[in-house]
């Protein structure tokens, strides 16, 4: 993913600078530098508060595989997904607790509604867990059971805990996502289309970022952070607004039983 250089031009004009040009691109100058410095964890901040609308995902999540589960009050514990930035809902909008990256519930079989940050995996052509005894006992790396993802094999658990199937050839390649773009700014990420609010959103937080090393007006810092909470409370609204209207009123006891409430 590059910088969207629309925002970028956009929050430097904010802040009273110039937009950054095709040299300023090419020799990674200092105000290329301070964007690409800031413009990520805004971006990902932005997506982790609010529930927008734009790039979201339903996913079956993953049952997880660490050793230990520090909150036993829950059946089940899936890990989040890795391109996940705000979980919204379960289905038929089921109780759920987040901690430490993992979804805790008593939902079998739980498919999660979450906001995407466009995360991608890395292609790894060879995992080593070590010599037996190297590996803490809170390592670990699950990707859920056999099958869980089309055309690629993983295994959960500990290595002595794996048993590979009988039809497994070791000469047979596994097949996994080409690499991205390594000339991308963020090559770890892909652009997703989000609505026009999350870029102000984060075109004012990141003028709000850039105040502090480019502008000598202490109040504009205060103004911007204003403007993107604005911003913020009419995306939350939109998004409750979007939800209420898919939920289902609840029937009358007359209606589940089958009778008329008049007589």
């Amino acid at each position: 993913m590059n910088m969207n250089m629309g925002i970028v031009a956009r929050a430097l004009y904010d802040v009273g600078q110039f937009p950054l040009t095709d040299d300023d691109t090419k020799s990674k100058n200092t105000n290329y530098l301070l964007c690409r410095e800031f413009y990520l964890s805004v971006f990902l901040e932005a997506l982790s508060e609010v529930e927008w609308t734009g790039g979201r995902k339903r996913e079956k999540l993953v049952p997880t595989g660490r050793p230990v589960i520090r909150n036993g009050k829950y059946r089940f514990a899936y890990d989040y997904p890795f391109d996940c930035a705000k979980p919204i809902e379960l289905q038929n909008n089921e109780y759920f607790l987040v901690e430490d990256r993992l979804i805790l519930t008593d939902v079998p079989n739980a498919e999660l509604l979450y906001v995407s940050n466009g995360k991608v995996l890395r292609k790894v052509p060879v995992i080593s867990a070590g010599r037996p005894g190297d590996i803490h006992d809170m390592e670990y790396l699950t990707a859920g059971p056999l099958g869980t993802y089309d055309g690629v094999m993983l295994w959960s658990g500990r290595p002595a805990d794996i048993k590979m199937p009988e039809n497994w050839d070791e000469n047979t390649p596994i097949e996994l996502p080409d690499d991205p773009d390594l000339e991308d700014d963020f090559p770890d990420y892909v652009a997703l289309e989000y609505e026009p609010k999350f870029y102000e959103y984060v075109e004012k937080n990141l003028a709000a970022r850039l105040t502090m090393k480019l502008s000598s007006q202490p109040g504009l810092h205060v103004q911007l952070l204003q403007e993107a909470l604005l911003i913020k409370q009419e995306a939350t609204k939109a998004s409750k607004s979007s939800k209420a209207a898919k939920i289902r009123e609840v029937p009358l006891w007359t209606e589940e039983m089958g009778k008329s409430a008049y007589y």
